[in-house]
């Protein structure tokens, strides 16, 4: 059943992956080792990681910078420094009350960017996995571990306002995938 869900999340990543920003050839890249941490372990390092074909694009340290504010946004529970990352309509699903229960029990861990990639409306996508351990009543519908490994492609635009990119709204972070660590 894991190797069927990976198998479908590849050729749905692939799909959505027509144009690399500022590389080359694509490379495929395979994390090493991470779902297989001892349970203690988890969610893993906090600090985000790239690969080699990310660490290429002229927006490595603009993307990486932006993940990283993210998730430290979310261990450390700061809603402004959050929403600091995220487009307005973004920011206007959650409200400060909302994001502080939504990620009350949340850390995130063992964090890697795997893919930057442009889109036709001059946006990029961006292939995310991470770790997220939570209490069993804090986690989606559907997913009752206190551990999950996700795959969430984030839509990013351009604000003008803030000369930056930020994470948007989008159908590509309607259905994230996740699983059982």
């Amino acid at each position: 059943m894991v190797v069927v869900a990976t198998a479908v999340a590849a050729l749905v990543a692939h799909s959505l992956y027509r144009r690399p920003v500022a590389v080359s050839a694509p490379s495929v890249v395979v994390a090493t080792g991470s779902s297989s941490m001892p349970g203690s372990a988890e969610p893993g390092p906090p600090n985000v990681s790239v690969t080699p074909e990310v660490q290429r694009t002229t927006l490595y340290p603009q993307v990486l910078q932006l993940a990283q504010t993210y998730f430290d946004a979310i261990n450390a529970k700061k809603y402004d420094e959050w929403r600091s990352v995220v487009t307005r309509a973004v920011a206007k699903t959650k409200s400060q009350s909302a994001f502080l229960k939504g990620y009350e029990s949340t850390h995130d861990g063992s964090i890697v960017v795997y893919r930057v990639d442009g889109t036709p409306g001059a946006g990029l996508r961006v292939l995310v996995t991470f770790h997220s351990v939570q209490e069993v009543a804090d986690t989606p519908a559907g997913s009752p571990f206190p551990c999950l490994a996700w795959q969430v492609v984030w839509p990013l635009s351009f604000d003008n306002n803030d000369g930056r990119w930020k994470i948007d709204a989008g159908t590509t972070t309607d259905s994230p995938q996740r699983e059982a660590c």
